[in-house]
């Protein structure tokens, strides 16, 4: 999640279309680093023993973070099938950890003759193909780009590396990730004036942005001294780039449907951070970067 500068007010022209209610005072960075160091472990624990444990843990992520996108899409007056989009994606999920699943088509064409047929039972709906859409966008968005932290624990299989080394595949991620976050947060904090995406995020600065770039860019290197030697040291620069970039339009594409949605935080469900999506949400574009960045350049899998 690409961080805010919290420290200066938007102007008065972008505060009038900034969506939902104020930040709270829980988004702090001293909350912020309390939820992370009791997260932190309990990653590290479970990408360690990856199987079905790791599988678990993403697919509780993905569970909260379909239920708080559904709650928004809610909230902008559509009905969408919270519990078939939900379970949906935790299918997906399985499918991604067990691909020789048998009949995953048959899976996915009632998925979505199930979302057609149900609308027959709302005749007095207006908006149908938008609670169609936001049901199957839901899986997509949150199940599916979630579904590349359980690829990135499994990627040793097709790689032909120990089984352990998912552990790192799956750490890569979460430290360039949050080095972008961390860098964006406190280059916007201590820097930021320049906000250039005022319709969208009006804390958002372009000096954060930067900060969070080039600190997203130096992780590759501190990762491939610290815990993968697997990656060249230009493919550690190239790879702490791209999730520098993609990260931060995860983190806007997230604040445009909070603002569409006319949501402040997705939840409070993490403190400081607000909710699943909120923590997340960087972490949805910066997973599958590193995924294919590995699968496609480092171990040239077809």
């Amino acid at each position: 999640m690409t961080v805010e500068s919290p420290g200066d007010p938007a102007p008065a022209d972008v505060r009038s279309v900034e969506a939902g209610p104020p930040k709270r005072s829980s988004w702090s960075l001293a909350l912020r680093l309390v939820s992370s160091a009791a997260f932190i472990p309990l990653l590290i624990l479970l990408a360690k023993v990856g199987h079905f444990a790791f599988w678990a843990l993403v697919a509780v992520e993905v569970s909260f973070g379909l239920f708080e996108f559904y709650q928004m899409m809610r909230a902008r007056g559509l009905r969408p099938y919270r519990r078939l989009g939900i379970g949906s994606g935790l299918a997906l999920l399985w499918v991604c950890w067990r691909p020789s699943t048998p009949h995953v088509g048959f899976l996915i064409t009632s998925v979505v003759l199930l979302v057609l047929g149900l609308e027959l039972r709302r005749p007095e709906a207006h908006r149908r193909v938008e609670d169609i859409a936001v049901t199957c966008f839901g899986v997509l968005y949150v199940g599916w780009l979630s579904a590349h932290l359980v690829l990135l624990r499994e990627l040793p299989w097709r790689a032909g590396t120990a089984y352990e080394d998912g552990m790192r595949y799956v750490l890569l991620a979460f430290l360039l990730t949050w080095s972008c976050d961390t860098g964006a947060y406190v280059f916007g904090r201590l820097f930021g004036r320049t906000r250039p995406w005022g319709l969208i995020s009006p804390r958002k600065s372009l000096e954060g942005s930067l900060g969070g770039l080039v600190c997203a860019t130096l992780a590759g290197p501190l990762a491939r001294v610290w815990f993968a030697p697997f990656l060249s040291l230009p493919a550690a620069l190239a790879l702490g780039a791209l999730v520098g970039v993609f990260a931060q339009v995860g983190d806007l594409v997230e604040s445009l449907l909070k603002r569409d949605a006319q949501h402040g935080d997705s939840s409070d469900l993490i403190p400081g951070h607000g909710g699943i999506l909120d923590r997340f949400d960087s972490l949805f574009f910066g997973a599958p970067v590193t995924f294919y960045f590995l699968t496609l350049i480092v171990f040239r899998l077809p």
